[in-house]
């Protein structure tokens, strides 16, 4: 059985995104913060450059960063082994 790798992007999505919603909810912890960084720095960013958002755009910005930053390094080294896996299956052509 094969798992496309789309529907297991969108539930580590999912599952990141949920993490991050708790996060933002608890941020008095540490590994809370950890989870939440990416959005705070974006955030930061944002309020710096003088487009910062607030109310629910901050807590979406917050959440929707760091749940995208989050999917895209977990997911990033199985993509990295099926490309190398597929490079080194490839037929040489003469």
């Amino acid at each position: 059985m094969r798992v496309r790798l789309r529907y297991v992007a969108l539930a580590v999505f999912i599952l990141t995104g949920i993490a991050a919603a708790v996060a933002l909810a608890h941020m008095d912890n540490l590994p809370a913060f950890i989870m939440i960084a990416p959005g705070y720095l974006v955030q930061a960013w944002l309020f710096d450059t003088h487009r910062a958002l607030g109310g629910f755009g901050y807590q979406v910005t917050m959440v929707g960063v760091s749940a995208l930053v989050w999917s895209l390094l977990i997911l990033s080294p199985s993509v990295a082994i099926r490309l190398l896996r597929r490079l080194v299956r490839r037929p040489r052509a003469a």
